[in-house]
């Protein structure tokens, strides 16, 4: 007969994720119980679709006395709790009643915990929490902040690798306010309790990701330096998190020197590898730190019971070798190695950018656009390489490839307005202006890129000549009080191609806000590469029409020239980078 499992969790205007959250667990439990905690949003009218064990609780700064009050209210046999921002991940139907049959000896599990770094990389922090256990009235929640489920025995504490608790990625603001209570309440915490060194680990993490490394070290190194082995669970991240706050101060020899003894102590720990290789690599020390990172990788990923960033043991690893044997000069084994790591994981961009540069500055555009191509790098619909692959050509002064990139995937991403977009700017800038103006068309009024395609439209237009269209689409956007300073901005340049009366100038009306536009539009036309270099005396025009906008105000002139001083350099290093340093025949 299977035991039965309560679902438990405290909310407060959690309207954004319940929804998700239950959806993702609603099958694996017996019984929900949410006790809510004073939302002012949507969230309780959400959970009561869910459960009619919906309870209030008055705020009292103390999170275990809401959780425990939550438990009091639950008649299953196992507890299993979540927070709202969370969602279960499991691999079989059933699973955590299969794993209470399977461990029967147990009274409680350790699950794991991704914390993802980034919303879209795939890089997580893994770390164990206790969320699992009997209903027994022998565990209960202590602590107001950061609250632990109390042990006895730890011999009846088991640690399983499913289901897996994913944590939502938040923005940044809602992070710091989170982060901003928490601290807070951890003050007090300690207060009451100094020699907590719970408190002491959970105010360095607190202090860490605020970006005050400063702050976090002294609660760092006590928790570190105070717990024990029996506590690795805490100790390991502590540890990992010292090294990175010593990193941030600059006290990179203080750090390694951390990194040496502890390499003794934890020779498996893959993470404390691949962070002395950063302070190795960081100390331009490139040769020693690649020894450190291929530890790393032949490590793999560490016993569960030590914290552990996704990708120590592969991508990240693999990337950051590539960096140093191009420090070093190995350019082959610096591509081999970006490479490696794209293939890892795609979602993790970050070689791309070198790998580019790379192939760019030693191949050229078309050989650089055949390698990626042939590495199965552009036509990939769910890793949106090809997009990154794109942005980087155009930005580089190739629209052409740019548009190669996109062209070929196309029909991969039918509803994809952002990939449309691109499509259609890039189609463009190579010369395909009609194709790309009928490619914007596609833009909804509702989705989020659709004033930047009537913009874009507009310009279309006018490379095409088509004057008339292009002052009715500027007017209408001009209707719009979020885009009139930019149709004013393209309806003076339509004037001037008409040879027109001009008005007075956008910039020496709002400058501050439209020389931004301007100088975005001057970028992108200098970009434009026609198919075959065919001559467009229409683009030619818009060019000089930009660049007499720019010219009315002193900032808009200095932007200019720096701009141009900017491409002869530019200029100067591509021929350096493709013919070594020889003397030019003409001055640039």
């Amino acid at each position: 007969m299977n035991q039965r499992i309560s679902l438990t969790m405290i909310v407060r205007n959690e309207s954004a994720h319940l929804a998700n959250c239950l959806e993702s667990i609603k099958n694996e439990v017996d019984e929900i119980v949410i006790v809510d905690t004073g939302s002012i949003d949507d969230t309780v009218n959400i959970a009561q679709r869910y459960t009619s064990n919906v309870y209030s609780y008055p705020w009292n700064n103390d999170f275990s006395a809401a959780r425990n009050f939550a438990i009091e209210h639950a008649s299953g046999d196992w507890i299993f709790a979540m927070d709202a921002d969370e969602e279960v991940e499991c691999q079989d139907i059933d699973c955590l009643h299969t794993l209470l049959k399977l461990e029967e000896d147990k009274e409680a599990f350790l699950l794991p915990l991704l914390n993802p770094l980034s919303d879209s990389t795939l890089e997580y922090n893994t770390f164990y929490v206790l969320r699992l256990f009997k209903n027994n009235g022998c565990y209960k929640y202590t602590g107001k902040i950061h609250e632990q489920v109390s042990l006895s025995d730890y011999e009846k504490v088991g640690l399983t690798t499913q289901p897996i608790l994913k944590h939502k990625f938040l923005p940044l603001k809602t992070r710091h306010k989170k982060r901003n209570r928490n601290l807070n309440l951890l003050k007090r915490a300690l207060e009451e309790d100094p020699h907590n060194l719970f408190l002491h680990y959970y105010l360095g993490v607190e202090w860490l990701m605020l970006g005050k490394a400063g702050y976090a070290l002294p609660f760092l190194q006590k928790a570190y330096h105070s717990l024990n082995d029996d506590h690795l669970l805490f100790r390991a991240p502590a540890l990992k998190y010292l090294l990175l706050s010593l990193k941030e101060l600059g006290r990179l020899d203080e750090a390694f020197s951390l990194c040496l003894e502890t390499s003794l102590e934890y020779p498996n720990f893959t993470d404390l590898f691949y962070l002395g290789g950063l302070l190795l690599e960081e100390k331009e020390e490139y040769l020693i730190a690649l020894k450190w990172f291929n530890h790393a990788i032949s490590c793999g990923p560490p016993s569960a019971i030590f914290s552990h960033f996704t990708g120590t043991e592969s991508f990240l690893a693999y990337y950051h070798i590539g960096f140093c044997y191009e420090k070093m000069g190995k350019i082959l084994e610096a591509r081999n190695a970006y490479e490696t790591a794209l293939k890892l994981n795609p979602k993790y961009h970050f070689p791309l950018y070198s790998l580019f540069l790379n192939l760019l500055r030693e191949k050229g555009p078309s050989h650089c656009y055949h390698h990626l191509n042939n590495l199965g790098f552009l036509d990939d619909p769910y890793n949106l390489l090809c997009l990154t692959s794109a942005e980087l050509f155009f930005l580089s002064d190739h629209a052409e490839q740019a548009f190669r990139c996109l062209e070929t995937s196309k029909d991969s991403f039918p509803d994809n307005e952002r990939f449309l977009f691109y499509y259609s700017k890039y189609c463009i800038y190579s010369g395909r202006v009609q194709a790309g103006f009928e490619s914007l068309g596609q833009i909804i009024l509702q989705s989020p890129y659709y004033d930047s395609a009537q913009a874009l439209s507009i310009a279309s237009l006018i490379l095409l000549g088509d004057f008339v269209k292009a002052r009715s689409l500027a007017i209408k956007h001009w209707r719009n009080h979020s885009t009139r300073g930019e149709a004013y901005i393209f309806l003076w340049l339509i004037r001037f191609m008409q040879r027109h009366p001009l008005p007075t100038s956008p910039l020496k009306v709002r400058e501050k806000e439209l020389l931004v536009l301007i100088t975005e539009l001057f970028v992108d036309y200098k970009r434009y590469q026609s198919p075959d270099f065919i001559y467009n005396p229409l683009v030619e025009t818009y060019g000089l029409a930009l660049e007499t906008l720019l010219k009315t105000t002193g900032k808009g002139f200095h932007w200019l020239l720096s701009n141009y001083d900017q491409r002869i350099q530019d200029l100067k290093h591509r021929f350096t980078a493709k013919y070594g340093a020889r003397q030019l025949m003409v001055d640039l």
